[in-house]
């Protein structure tokens, strides 16, 4: 091995550990008036592959492939009950049925997910975010006011509040018609979702989300993907989608 050869080596592992020194948990976040961490600014998931699928799969239907969004559990499959996974593979067959192809809202967790930027406004009692598809609106008191009696869309009922410089989303209300991804995972009118947003970096807002579907599912299962900031130049523009559109012979491409 040549001495150049030998020092370049010696280079690199001289800084491997500073590398690995650092610590995420030193980042502070950028602050409004109030305390709370500033999320404004328009954002789009980092883990596009998602859209299509929450779990594992392979190039199909011309999407690219992707690992697992589902972190919990660790293997990254949904923990469908019994007959559940069969829907979801029903749905897959029948992707004309996909609520978000009739420009249905996302709904949570998948309002996160697809390759469109969203816009985060706060203010001291709000938390607001604006969706480029479908120009749907999510508006999230932080009051600590009680849920909606009755109520139920596609969107829920969400209520937020902050866990230190997390911001955490409760939702419920969930009309029970969401797909979670264009391979027809679903969920069902008994879920709850809960969503913690953590500002990580200047750049990057960790997004987690834990459903909770007693009906679908046989435990409680997370997803995370990363926000990526958008650049300052960047704005949300017009969605060309009327909800409940199914005049699909006649759609001009």
């Amino acid at each position: 091995m040549t001495r150049l050869a030998i020092g370049v080596i010696a280079a690199l592992l001289s800084f491997v550990p500073s590398v690995a020194a650092q610590d995420d948990s030193a980042f502070e976040p950028p602050r409004l008036e109030n305390g709370r961490p500033n999320f404004r600014g328009i954002w789009m998931n980092g883990s596009i592959s998602a859209a299509f699928d929450v779990e594992t799969h392979p190039d199909a239907f011309g999407t690219r492939g992707g690992q697992s969004a589902i972190v919990d559990p660790p293997d990254g499959t949904l923990p469908y009950l019994p007959g559940a996974r069969e829907v979801a593979q029903d749905n897959n067959l029948h992707r004309e049925r996909d609520p978000v192809s009739h420009c249905h809202p996302h709904g949570p967790p998948r309002a996160m997910l697809p390759p469109f930027p969203m816009q985060i406004v706060q203010d001291g009692d709000y938390v607001v975010f604006l969706y480029e598809t479908e120009h749907a609106v999510r508006i999230i008191p932080t009051d600590g006011r009680p849920h909606l009696d009755g109520y139920s869309s596609w969107s829920g009922d969400s209520r937020g509040r902050w866990e230190g410089d997390t911001f955490v989303i409760d939702v419920i209300g969930l009309n029970g018609r969401q797909w979670l991804d264009q391979a027809g995972n679903y969920l069902d009118a008994n879920a709850r979702v809960t969503e913690r947003l953590t500002m990580i970096d200047p750049d990057t807002i960790e997004y987690e989300s834990t459903v909770d579907d007693p009906t679908v599912y046989s435990e409680p299962w997370t997803l995370r993907v990363p926000l990526r900031r958008r650049p300052p130049d960047v704005e949300l523009l017009e969605y060309g989608c009327i909800e409940g559109d199914r005049d699909f012979a006649d759609v001009v491409n």
